[in-house]
């Protein structure tokens, strides 16, 4: 692109003065995600189907057999939602994922330490 011929910031410049330097921007380090520490995962029998009653003819991809509390169930939910980049939430003891995600959740869930997953449906 050619340069600008001429500064669209001078008549602001007069109008400031002569302004400190500012400090240098640093970027945060990217959180990592740690597997969930669940006996759950390791030890239980995950079952995920796809369901559309009750959703408004949209499909859902549903999360059953987490024996984990309410609080647990939201953090999974909340990284689910982070790690695939669609909606999910939690509906009783199950996590609710939106779309037909079945084989992208089977694959995160196995990364998170699960060993019996089931697809149905």
């Amino acid at each position: 692109a050619p340069p600008l011929s001429t500064n669209p910031f001078a008549a602001l410049q007069g109008a400031l003065g002569e302004l400190p330097p500012g400090d240098a921007v640093t970027a945060a380090p990217e959180p990592t995600i740690a597997p969930i520490d669940s006996p759950s995962l390791a030890h239980g029998r995950l079952v995920l189907r796809r369901e559309k009653k009750g959703r408004g003819g949209k499909t859902a991809t549903v999360i059953e057999g987490l024996a984990l509390s309410e609080p647990a169930l939201q953090d999974m939910a909340q990284r689910l939602r982070r790690q695939l980049g669609c909606g999910a939430h939690v509906e009783g003891a199950t996590i609710v994922v939106g779309g037909a995600q079945t084989d992208r959740v089977r694959e995160w869930l196995s990364a998170q330490g699960a060993t019996r997953i089931v697809i149905g449906n």
